[in-house]
């Protein structure tokens, strides 16, 4: 872009407008429409591409974008939450990017054996993930997150697994809200020629469904973890001699906790299912 020097009707003066001078009757300079469309469509082209809405009333939407622009040329724009928190938009940014996930459901426990019986707790369900959802926003926004929290393995006779936190941004969840993953369930001591156990929690996906027993092995077989885009679920787990086997927690973010198994050929000890794995969230602009 440049003068229009080609139009001599413009009356440039070295170049450059000029105003009228009534004094010495020097008429001012003309603005030919194809100029002045021309300068505003590329002042405008630089503003749409910022996502922002032309206003005639806002001057200050050019270097809003020029910045907004930049931000995003220079990869800058990304803030990653593993506890609960808060993001400030920044100056010029009016769209955001979430991707992240809800906490993991734990696993399913075994309780204490009896001769002649196996168990299986079934698997911790995954958090529901998101991947790149895209949120209009306001510069200077503050706007809460809130983590979903790991779910906790089940303890026989004490305490059943619990379903893993929701993950909220925005105040209530008005931005997004992703559903945590639902617990495992615990295993009963059943007769070893029995191979229906517990379904696994619901979730993003489910976990895995236990198998009290199997027909080669006689020993309970427990329901693995489910895993998500940002984390691994607990892998199943069984034993083949007296006592229970420890289950598998979940690693990563948003995965599900595996359940306990076990087969007993006199008494055992209860065994706890695995911890599920806590949400995420990544905020990109």
């Amino acid at each position: 872009m440049d003068y229009p020097k080609s139009v001599p009707s413009a009356g440039l003066v070295n170049g450059r407008f000029v105003d009228e001078n009534p004094l010495t009757g020097t008429p001012g300079s003309l603005i030919p429409a194809d100029w002045g469309n021309g300068v505003t469509q590329e002042l405008l082209a630089v503003i749409t591409a910022a996502d922002l809405t032309p206003s005639e009333a806002n001057l200050t939407q050019l270097l809003s974008a020029i910045r907004s622009i930049s931000r995003k040329s220079a990869g800058l724009g990304i803030q990653r939450f593993t506890a609960n928190g808060s993001f400030t938009v920044p100056e010029g940014v009016t769209k955001i990017w979430l991707s992240g996930c809800a906490g993991g459901g734990g696993g399913g426990s075994c309780p204490a054996g009896t001769t002649g019986s196996a168990s299986g707790g079934s698997g911790g369900g995954a958090g529901q993930p998101a991947i790149k959802v895209p949120v209009t926003v306001i510069p200077g926004q503050v706007i809460p997150i809130t983590i979903g929290a790991a779910g906790v393995g089940g303890v026989s006779g004490v305490s059943n697994p619990t379903s893993g936190g929701n993950t909220l941004v925005g105040v209530g969840g008005a931005l997004l809200v992703l559903s945590g993953g639902g617990a495992g369930n615990s295993g009963a001591n059943l007769p070893v020629d029995r191979v229906a156990g517990p379904r696994g929690g619901e979730g993003f996906p489910a976990g895995g469904d236990a198998t009290d027993s199997q027909a080669q092995v006689t020993a309970g077989l427990s329901g693995a973890g489910a895993s998500g885009p940002f984390g691994g679920g607990g892998s199943a787990c069984r034993y083949g001699t007296a006592g229970g086997y420890a289950a598998r927690d979940a690693y990563g973010f948003g995965a599900g906790g595996s359940g306990a198994g076990g087969w007993y050929v006199s008494g055992a000890l209860a065994v706890s299912g695995g911890r599920g794995a806590p949400g995420l969230m990544i905020i990109e602009w």
